[in-house]
């Protein structure tokens, strides 16, 4: 599923995301740890050197959230031209993942910064969390 990238006020940023395939397989510098989430995605569009980011979610047939990280389009290396990566998600029931899923919300230049944090800083506009564990989507 591709998903246009959207920013704070939900208007898209010129930047597509999407996974472009999935499986269950052991890392491989972590075999011993089990079976993880081995996906692929790619992002398209015009504004791709602001490195924009979203979340990467895995889910279970009712969608609901198993674990999330977030993937930047700049993840092989800055090779220019290539806006592809692929990511390893640990989840504790990889059996349950149905699908992986991307949350539109650009997540790339956004200091997470509170007031608390920094005062002169930390009140800005912030894209929304990313979805915890259990949350359903």
């Amino acid at each position: 599923m591709r998903v246009d990238i959207v920013d704070t006020e939900e208007r898209p940023v010129g930047v597509t995301a999407e996974v472009t395939g999935w499986r269950r397989e052991p890392h491989p510098q972590v075999p011993q740890e089990g079976d993880q989430i081995h996906f692929d995605f790619r992002f398209e569009g015009d504004t791709l050197g602001s490195d924009p980011a979203v979340d990467a979610c895995a889910v279970d047939e009712e969608r609901v959230v198993l674990g999330c990280q977030t993937v930047h389009s700049m993840t092989d290396f800055g090779r220019v031209g290539t806006y592809t990566g692929d990511e390893y998600l640990t989840v504790d029931h990889p059996e349950q993942v149905a699908e992986v899923l991307l949350i539109p919300d650009d997540q790339s230049t956004h200091d997470r910064r509170t007031c608390e944090d920094d005062i002169k800083d930390g009140g800005g506009v912030h894209p929304p969390d990313e979805p915890e564990r259990g949350e359903k989507l």
